[in-house]
């Protein structure tokens, strides 16, 4: 099982932020050559964004192609001891275990952890049951062997649900039991499981019980203690993600306000400088569309007042022209007024008192004829 350690908890200061705890514990995965064997024997990556099942399958995986490596590598340099054993077949079983090792790095490497991890675990256990049983007459050294099978359930806890250990533990028992009972003993060793039947038969099977149990409560330890670490990385994301949403957010009511500020104050070409990744982007937007509206009824505004100023001007210019018995120039507006006047140069204009008001006037163009005018009260435009 792969050490696992919690990050320390850093000291408050100004400038930390809850994420350093995820960089700096990422950071310490850099080896290259462990980089290159997991890319290589396990399933690939996940974004650390990922679910923590998903994140859990890697870790599990990457672990099971750490344990395959030191395991393949046992079985290869015990495979020439073999052949220094009372029985040669037994090499075969190694061979089988190596077998067995590189088709469970395949299988990892494709994504199938489980299928890979029950493929060792079982396969040891075969190829130790053969390996005992090939081993005739059984002695007292031999069942030093029994041992081993502490090996398939570290193996079953390590790589399968942890509650599996209990199912090896019993099925390793059984096994011992048969071949203490079953097996051809030798005659000394026949001479002691009549009189220490019991001391004999109770250390292996215990052993087993033992480690399956202490073996559990690790895995489970450890198993909870990588799903706090786990939900307070994910805490400290979040509240890493809240901070920048909310300085985010802060920055973008503080530059909308000073917009309404600049307009409020009369600069109409204000806008909020807001970008589509700012949560507030649609009320900026909506913002910019109604200062636009607003800055043209302003300049439409002051066109309507500067027409109106020029009509005032052009209309106190004729009346100054007529108490001074002469005939008015109007002089161009610079307005949207300046196509009529340009329209009446050379127009004789009529007006006709009012019977209601003397004071009011009509005026209606009439064509000059011959340069004369038509009505005595006539006025010109030269």
């Amino acid at each position: 099982m792969a050490n696992f350690s919690t990050p320390e908890t850093p000291l408050p200061r100004k400038d930390w932020s809850p994420a350093e705890v995820v960089v700096k514990r990422e950071a310490n995965n850099g080896n290259p050559l462990v980089q290159w064997w997991y890319r290589t024997t396990s399933m690939a990556e996940v974004s650390s964004d990922a679910s923590f099942v998903k994140r859990e399958t890697v870790r599990k995986s990457q672990l099971l192609s750490t344990v395959l490596f030191y395991y393949i590598i046992v079985v290869i340099v015990f495979l020439p001891c073999c052949l220094l054993l009372p029985q040669p077949a037994i090499v075969w079983a190694d061979l089988g275990l190596v077998i067995s090792g590189f088709v469970a790095l395949f299988l990892n490497r494709q994504g199938y952890a489980l299928a890979a991890s029950l493929t060792v675990v079982i396969m040891f256990e075969l190829m130790l049951s053969l390996a005992l049983g090939l081993i005739t007459p059984l002695d007292e050294p031999s069942i030093q062997l029994y041992d081993l099978y502490i090996m398939g359930e570290l193996l079953a806890v390590s790589l399968l649900p942890a509650r599996s250990v209990f199912i090896f533990a019993i099925v390793n028992c059984l096994l011992i039991l048969t071949s203490m009972l079953y097996q051809p003993h030798t005659t000394f060793f026949n001479i002691d499981m009549q009189t220490q039947f019991i001391p004999t038969i109770v250390r292996p099977i215990a052993l087993q019980f033992i480690v399956a149990g202490v073996s559990f409560v690790w895995v489970q330890s450890t198993t909870k203690a990588i799903a706090r670490a786990d939900r307070a990385e994910m805490v400290a994301t979040l509240e890493h993600a809240l901070g920048d949403q909310k300085r985010e957010l802060e920055e973008g009511i503080e530059q909308i306000l000073q917009t309404h500020v600049a307009v409020a104050n009369g600069n109409y070409n204000a806008r909020a400088p807001l970008t589509q990744d700012n949560s507030l982007w649609q009320i900026a937007r909506a913002l910019n569309t109604l200062l636009v509206r607003l800055q043209r009824a302003a300049l439409a505004e002051k066109e309507l007042q500067r027409v109106e100023q020029a009509v005032t001007a052009s209309v106190r210019a004729v009346q100054h022209a007529e108490l001074q018995h002469q005939s008015p120039r109007i002089p161009f507006t610079q307005t949207a007024i300046d196509p009529l006047i340009a329209v009446l140069q050379g127009k004789t204009l009529s007006y006709t008192q009012s019977p209601m008001s003397q004071q009011n006037m009509i005026y209606a163009p009439f064509p000059s004829e011959g340069g004369r005018l038509s009505h005595p009260d006539q006025t010109r435009y030269p």
